[in-house]
């Protein structure tokens, strides 16, 4: 067994398949199948199941999973402090404050595990405050939302996401595939006022001659789906968030969507960067 099969083992669980995997190891598809092939032909035993879709680990494969995890965390804890002191790196990631906490968190931890020797400090905030840091190069990057301003910058797509309707795990909506925004009528409304798309709702809202009952206003997220979760009333939220009790239903006549990617000026290029890029756009963000 050697350290490279192990990371190839763990790119393909973490990532859910061969292609996603490779991308993130930097190596083509073949060779990271047969690192894996030799891995499981050393073993003896069959470490991912390859005809789920995303690919799992086997019960073997979840014991090599905790223990490849183990073994190269020691690694790259030894590795990282060499490289620190000949040349500590400090990548600075700016967070749109609307993301998921736990998309977030999930792509912040899979990446220190993947590179221990690369510092990450980060802050979070609006759009535009995002932007403006970006411009004054307070910060490397930025996760955020892809607007208008993301043609003064190199940028790449990560995912799309659209608008749905958050409902209580009991309410009458909660079983139902889709709604209408004629179905919202007199419904209590927790209204996010930090949405990223509040105008396209306004507008979408008035042309179809509704205007929604309010009745609780934040800027806070979590809170937002909290007072969704214990029946205050319903949300319109971005298809990634979720709660314990919170069920989320399409709105079948709005199509708003909202593009996630990354921003960075082409001035501040370098490998750190480079890495960071390459690893979130082979992240799952599905997980």
């Amino acid at each position: 067994m050697e350290l490279h099969q192990i990371r190839h083992f763990l790119a393909v669980v973490e990532t859910g398949s061969f292609t996603k995997g490779a991308q993130r190891a930097a190596v083509s598809q073949s060779a990271i199948s047969h690192s894996i092939a030799r891995l499981e032909a050393e073993l003896d035993v069959k470490l991912l199941d390859r005809q789920r879709t995303p690919v799992v680990p086997t019960a073997a494969g979840m014991r090599v999973l905790a223990a490849g995890k183990t073994i190269l965390y020691a690694w790259n804890t030894v590795k990282a402090e060499l490289q620190t002191i000949a040349a500590p790196k400090l990548l600075k990631l700016g967070v749109l404050q609307t993301l998921s906490s736990g998309q977030v968190s999930k792509l912040l931890s899979a990446f220190r595990r993947a590179n221990p020797e690369v510092a990450i400090e980060v802050s979070d905030g609006t759009s535009e405050r995002l932007v403006k840091s970006l411009q004054e190069q307070k910060l490397d990057t930025i996760l955020t939302i892809f607007d208008s301003d993301a043609a003064k910058f190199s940028g790449r797509v990560l995912f799309k996401e659209p608008y749905v309707l958050a409902v209580p795990e009991h309410h009458r909506f909660a079983l139902r595939s889709a709604v209408k925004l004629a179905d919202l009528l007199n419904e209590p409304f927790i209204a996010r006022t930090r949405c990223d798309k509040d105008h396209e709702l306004g507008s979408l809202l008035v042309s179809h001659g509704m205007k929604l009952r309010v009745v609780y206003k934040t800027d806070q997220d979590d809170r937002a789906l909290a007072l969704v979760a214990a029946g205050i009333g319903v949300a319109f939220v971005p298809a990634h968030f979720s709660a314990p009790a919170v069920r989320q239903v399409a709105v079948s006549d709005m199509a708003i969507m909202r593009t996630i990617g990354l921003l960075w000026s082409p001035e501040r290029e370098d490998s750190d960067l480079e890495e960071f890029i390459k690893f979130a756009e082979s992240h799952d963000w599905m997980l």
